[in-house]
């Protein structure tokens, strides 16, 4: 064998101890973040190697995404993306520098336990800045929380309505290029405080809790007016909630709730997202009745024949 030979051989060699090292040391690593951080912690997609942690501190709550590349620890730094409601641009930006400088300060070392205690610091420091500017932090947190309009007598149902809510129903996960979406429905819906029931159910789920997004949209009628009461919440996926909403109006689907979650997998699919957030709850609501699936066939192959004409 030439000396090339010798010398490719032996970098494959090494490249292989490398990559098994990496494995290993990620799978104890994570092994010690679940043990460190208990139910805080959440396996988002194992075969992509992406985790979800939420650090809370002094009523505010941040949620970091990490996407573990094959060659992490030793030549490559965790991908990852932080989602809080609250979080302003500018806090967004001074929070990734902050932990992008940890990333290349510790190159080649284990680092998502210092990546979660940098953000703990951030939420301590924010807290600190609330006491002295006489803010509740607890009022700035939008999790998992939905704002009531103002009650009038001819758009509130009675929040103590005796209809029960028949269970809550998921939809099969759907993944294009590491991001996942699933849908959720809920119904029959017949007041603002049955949805804020299904939301706060859904998120004592942690792994939809940990969600990049959960797109949500209702639809109540009044039947005293033929009324309804609707909205919808993006949860920082802009545009995304108008477009389920528009969904459940175009579908004419009355007393429901539709949440559609989406796990980012850092890969942006621009256009696509919203497809397939629309998809997500298009199969709820086919899987619910609320869409005769074989009528939706036969008018989309109408629609199409006329346009051929």
């Amino acid at each position: 064998m030439t000396c090339t030979g010798i010398f490719f051989a032996r970098h494959c060699l090494a490249g292989i101890r490398m990559e098994d090292d990496d494995l290993t040391r990620q799978v104890d690593e994570l092994s010690a973040m679940a043990a460190i951080y208990a139910e805080e912690w959440c396996v988002i997609d194992e075969v992509y190697r992406i985790y979800c942690i939420s650090v809370c501190e002094r009523g505010r709550k941040v949620t970091l995404q990490v996407l573990l590349p094959e060659t992490y620890p030793s030549r490559s730094s965790p991908e990852f993306q932080l989602h809080a409601p609250w979080l302003r641009d500018e806090e967004r930006v001074l929070i990734t520098s902050s932990l992008e400088f940890i990333c290349s300060e510790n190159e080649g070392e284990c680092l998502l336990h210092l990546l979660v205690e940098r953000i703990r610091e951030h939420l301590q420091e924010k807290g600190v800045e609330d006491d002295q500017n006489g803010l509740d932090a607890t009022t700035l947190e939008r999790w998992a929380t939905i704002e009531a309009p103002d009650p009038t007598p001819t758009d509130t149902l009675q929040a103590n309505t005796e209809t029960t809510i028949s269970g809550i129903l998921h939809g099969e996960p759907f993944t294009d290029r590491k991001s996942t979406f699933q849908g959720h429905i809920a119904f029959p819906i017949v007041s603002l405080e049955q949805v804020k029931q299904v939301i706060r159910k859904l998120y004592e789920n942690r792994k939809i809790a940990n969600a990049t997004h959960n797109i949500m949209a209702y639809r109540i009628e009044i039947p005293s007016t033929g009324a309804f009461l609707q909205d919808c919440d993006d949860d920082g996926e802009t545009a995304a909630g108008g477009r389920v909403l528009h969904l459940l109006q175009m579908v004419d689907a009355r007393n429901v709730v539709v949440v559609v979650s989406r796990w980012f997998g850092g890969i942006l699919l621009h256009m696509d997202r919203f497809k397939h957030i629309s998809n997500s709850a298009r199969n709820m609501l086919e899987m619910s009745g609320f869409i005769d699936s074989n009528q939706d066939t036969s008018k989309r192959k109408k629609n199409k024949k006329e346009k051929t004409r």
